[in-house]
């Protein structure tokens, strides 16, 4: 999933994500536990949602991808006995082809699809009008990362949630390796033998490896001004390796 795009040499990310939107969903639905883990980040957010004042809740799903972070959203809103018009969702990905592939899926009312960077679409907004932000592997892939999530608290109603969810093995050896295995050993070749986009799976093991702490990332939360920040990690070989991190703005 993308947004801010980085160009190294040449290679821009949002471009990569183009090539590879066709074949997004195959790969990722061979990832144990993505799409349960998608759910968790979403009933994360939900559960940081203000109470409903009788108008529509407004959450952003940045770097939605082709939409599977967005379908999360919904059935976790649905499972809750949500309304449908009570929840407004827009989602948001600078990769034209991933934005393209969710525009096919079907989608009830209440739900836009845009593409843009998400620094610029955050920054186009006035303060205090959205109650939740969802952001699953996304924070990696953008450059300034203290923008975004400064852009993020600075939109968000009073009692809002945030939720980032993504890889990261910065500070623990046995993640490091498990990362390091497990892209050299399964995802760089299934990308060969799936003729998805290979530039972009070693670009994925690259940054992880390179990324922030879970530490940090609190810490980014934490010095936006949001309060109540946990963190939260998942079973088998992903221990460690994926995180869901939270945080609320304050009353």
């Amino acid at each position: 999933m993308s947004t801010s795009s980085p160009s190294t040499q040449g290679w821009v990310l949002a471009d990569a994500f183009d090539r590879a939107a066709p074949t997004y969903d195959a790969m990722v639905a061979l990832s144990p536990g993505y799409h349960d883990q998608l759910l968790g980040a979403a009933g994360e957010l939900l559960d940081r949602l203000p109470a409903p004042d009788g108008s529509a809740l407004t959450v952003l799903d940045l770097g939605c991808g082709s939409g599977a972070s967005t379908q999360a959203l919904l059935k976790q809103w649905r499972t809750r006995g949500g309304a449908a018009d009570r929840l407004s969702v827009t989602g948001v990905d600078m990769s034209e082809g991933m934005v393209a592939q969710a525009r096919a899926k079907s989608w009830p009312a209440g739900v836009e699809l845009v593409v843009s960077d998400a620094v610029t679409y955050l920054e186009a907004l006035p303060d205090d009008t959205v109650d939740g932000i969802l952001a699953c592997y996304l924070l990696r892939n953008v450059p300034d990362r203290e923008r975004l999530v400064r852009e993020m608290a600075r939109v968000l109603r009073p009692g809002g949630g945030v939720v980032i969810h993504d890889y990261s093995v910065q500070g623990s050896t046995r993640a490091r390796a498990i990362w390091a295995t497990i892209c050299h050993g399964v995802i760089i070749p299934l990308a060969v033998v799936k003729r998805s986009d290979v530039p972009l799976h070693r670009y994925l093991y690259t940054s992880v490896r390179d990324f922030d702490s879970v530490a940090r990332i609190c810490e980014r939360l934490l010095g936006a001004g949001l309060v109540d920040v946990r963190h939260r990690t998942y079973r088998g070989w992903q221990r460690d390796v994926i995180h869901t991190v939270g945080g609320s703005a304050p009353l």
